[in-house]
């Protein structure tokens, strides 16, 4: 099982559980914070291959871009202009490890404007039909920047590097799934939690 992945489960089962209060879903908070730690014995095109197919699927689009172990996609607005809305877009980036193996770390970059926000020039020309017009842009994806007094935010996505886990070792991701849930219902003792033994997919 899990032949193409090594994890780090038992510091990601920690790293997840010191927040689990914090969260209104400890166990999505756990097997996320543990799939962030995957380190994958996978070519690094392959597992962009794979990531492409679930940003296509989420409906997201991608930018080109120069480095080819890098992905970007374009700016996906919620909500209306006029009144405020939600830009947001998922960078990814694969990194071969000396040992052959290879990391893969998302991100996910958002900003809020409130009211009416001036747009990039360049920002009607990035839709896949070039015809998009400002007023008309809610739910549709843009490719220029958005010039707002607000700073943009850039956080892991570690939903999106769970569900290119999962999708690349399903029967792994479905271990991980079965250590959690018995993480979950043992009885903690009053010292803290249990540390997990380290489990390592060969």
């Amino acid at each position: 099982m899990g032949r193409f992945l090594s994890c780090a489960v038992a510091a990601g089962l920690l790293l997840g559980a010191a927040g689990c209060s914090l969260t209104p879903d400890p166990k999505k908070n756990l097997l996320e914070t543990t799939s962030s730690h995957a380190v994958y014995r996978l070519p690094p095109e392959s597992l962009l291959a794979t990531a492409r197919q679930l940003l296509d699927e989420q409906g997201d689009e991608l930018l080109p871009t120069s480095d080819p172990m890098y992905l970007k996609t374009t700016w996906k607005i919620d909500g209306e202009l006029e009144v405020g809305a939600r830009w947001s877009r998922i960078l990814v980036n694969a990194h071969r490890l000396s040992d052959g193996r290879t990391m893969v770390r998302a991100y996910r970059m958002n900003y809020m404007t409130n009211g009416r926000a001036a747009s990039h020039p360049s920002l009607n020309g990035g839709s896949k039909d070039g015809k998009n017009s400002e007023s008309g842009m809610a739910g549709r994806h843009g490719a220029g920047e958005p010039l707002s007094p607000t700073k943009p935010t850039l956080q892991r996505a570690t939903d999106f590097e769970w569900a290119l886990l999962s999708r690349v070792e399903p029967r792994f991701a479905a271990h991980l799934k079965a250590r959690v849930d018995s993480y979950l219902t043992e009885p903690k003792s009053e010292s803290g939690p249990q540390e997990v033994p380290e489990g390592s997919a060969q």
